[in-house]
C-alpha cells in the first residue's frame, strides 16, 4: 500500500530518529552495494531502499545518456519501451531542462522542479510531459551522482499528485547522494559498462569560437533562454541571437543541444 507523502515541518520528520535512519541507509546502502552481485541488482535494491524513505511514483535510474545502452536503465512505474524510445530526444532535454543539472551541482546533487523550473512555462511544460508518460509529471527530484567532479549517473524520482518533495525529503536525498555516486561507478567499473559520464561543471574550451560565444554555450548548457542570457551579459536578445546563429554555423550544429554536444560534451 502506497505510503501519503510526508508534509514538511510533520512531527515525524522532526524527529530524532529521523536523523538516526538516514545514518543507518547510508550503511545499508554500502552494504548493498558490497553484496550486489551487479549493477542492475544494485540498482534495484537502492531504489527499493529509497522508496521506504520517499514516497514516488515512478523512477528511473540511468546516465542519461542516450550513448549509454538501455538496458542498464531501472524503470519504475513507467513504460520502459516508452522511456526507451524517447531517448532520442535526451540530449534536447539535457539543455532544456539543464536548470536540475545547475541547481543540483550546487546543492548536494539534488535539484526538485520546485528549485529549478518556473511555475509555467516551456521548461515547465516539457518537464511534464517527458517524465510523465501516460500521465503528467507534477513533482520530481533529481539526484545526480557525481564522482570526481562528473556525472556519472542519475535518479528521478517522479510524482504524478502535485505534492512536492518536502525539505527533509530532499535533505534526505542529499544525505545518500555521495554513497549511491560511488556505489553506482564502482558497479558501472566492476561490469565494464559503457559509460558516458558529463562534466557536473559544464565548461567550454571549444577554439573555434570567441571567448564571448564560449561564455554564451556554457550558458546554453545550462539550459538558459536566450532572454536570460541577455539579461545576464547586458546584451540584447536579438544580440544573443545572432550570436548563436554564428555558433552554429562556425560547429556545424543543427541546433541548441548540438552546440552543447559539439562545443561542451565532446
Amino acid at each position: 500500500m502506497r505510503c501519503s507523502y510526508p508534509k514538511s515541518g510533520d512531527a515525524t520528520c522532526r524527529h530524532p530518529w529521523y536523523i538516526r535512519t538516514t545514518l543507518r541507509t547510508r550503511k545499508t546502502l554500502a552494504r548493498i552495494a558490497a553484496e550486489a552481485p551487479s549493477g542492475r541488482t544494485f540498482r534495484e535494491r537502492a531504489v527499493d531502499l529509497v522508496a521506504t524513505r520517499v514516497p514516488f511514483d515512478a523512477a528511473v535510474f540511468h546516465a542519461l545518456s542516450p550513448r549509454v545502452p538501455f538496458e542498464t536503465a531501472l524503470v519504475r512505474g513507467l513504460d520502459p519501451l516508452v522511456v526507451a524510445a524517447s531517448m532520442k530526444n535526451w540530449d534536447q532535454w539535457a539543455v532544456e531542462l539543464g536548470r536540475f543539472r545547475d541547481v543540483g551541482v550546487r546543492h548536494g546533487g539534488v535539484a526538485t522542479d520546485r528549485e529549478a523550473l518556473p511555475p509555467r512555462g516551456r521548461a515547465r511544460t516539457l518537464f511534464e510531459q517527458a517524465l510523465g508518460g501516460p500521465k503528467r509529471a507534477r513533482a520530481a527530484a533529481f539526484v545526480h551522482l557525481i564522482v570526481r567532479e562528473r556525472i556519472v549517473s542519475a535518479l528521478i524520482l517522479v510524482r504524478w499528485k502535485d505534492e512536492p518533495f518536502n525539505d527533509e525529503e530532499v535533505r534526505f536525498l542529499r544525505s545518500i547522494a555521495p554513497t549511491l555516486s560511488i556505489a553506482d561507478a564502482l558497479h558501472q567499473h566492476l561490469d565494464q559498462a559503457e559509460r558516458a559520464t558529463m562534466p557536473s561543471i559544464l565548461r567550454c574550451h571549444d577554439q573555434r569560437l570567441t571567448e564571448r560565444q564560449r561564455e554564451i554555450v556554457e550558458h546554453i548548457a545550462l539550459g538558459h533562454t536566450n532572454a536570460a542570457i541577455a539579461t545576464s551579459l547586458g546584451r540584447s536578445a536579438n544580440t544573443i541571437r545572432n550570436i548563436l546563429v554564428d555558433i552554429m554555423r562556425r560547429l556545424g550544429a543543427a541546433n541548441r543541444a548540438d552546440v552543447v554536444r559539439l562545443a561542451v560534451l565532446r
